[in-house]
């Protein structure tokens, strides 16, 4: 999942968002929004911590962008399980479950997303981001019974790669 680390000073801005959106993913999966310093994030991304503002504009923004790219990864990942089982959604779920298991700070960012949903902009983003992966689902020809036994078995798989427990996965 992480981009191309080259010196900070041969990076765009984009190159550069990219970069910090890795670390902060790192850094908001252990810590979550309230727990997590800033500062940690800029000066591990060798920046200014003025210029990540300029970047994200607000701790806020910058959490959610970091649960939009752990989202993203997930995305890819299922597309891709998606591409390999066409027809077979079943298939596309364990394949993508199989695919995520080594990304415990993409899960482990998500939950955080979802402890966070007490704030009402990010419950609003979260909420949005959910329905569009549940379309993402009944595109690739899940059932509405499919798509919740997906959603559960999801929230398990999260908390098993979370917790380092693997009886929990399939």
């Amino acid at each position: 999942m992480m981009t191309e680390m080259t010196s900070p000073t041969r990076q765009t801005a984009e190159q550069r968002r990219n970069t910090v959106l890795d670390i902060a993913i790192r850094h908001f999966a252990r810590g979550g929004v309230v727990g997590t310093a800033t500062e940690a994030i800029s000066r591990e991304a060798g920046i200014s911590h003025p210029y990540l503002f300029k970047l994200f504009g607000s701790k806020k923004a910058l959490f959610l962008a970091a649960y939009d790219r752990a989202c993203a990864h997930i995305d890819a990942v299922l597309m891709r399980a998606a591409d390999e089982h066409p027809g077979r959604p079943l298939d596309v779920i364990g394949a993508a479950i199989a695919s995520l298991r080594g990304d415990r700070d993409v899960m482990l960012m998500l939950l955080q997303g979802y402890s966070a949903a007490a704030d009402d902009d990010i419950r609003a983003a979260i909420r949005e981001r959910e329905r569009a992966y549940m379309a993402e689902l009944r595109a690739i020809g899940l059932s509405d019974d499919e798509l919740r036994r997906w959603q559960a078995d999801s929230l398990l798989v999260m908390i098993g790669i979370a917790i380092d427990m693997p009886e929990l996965l399939p």
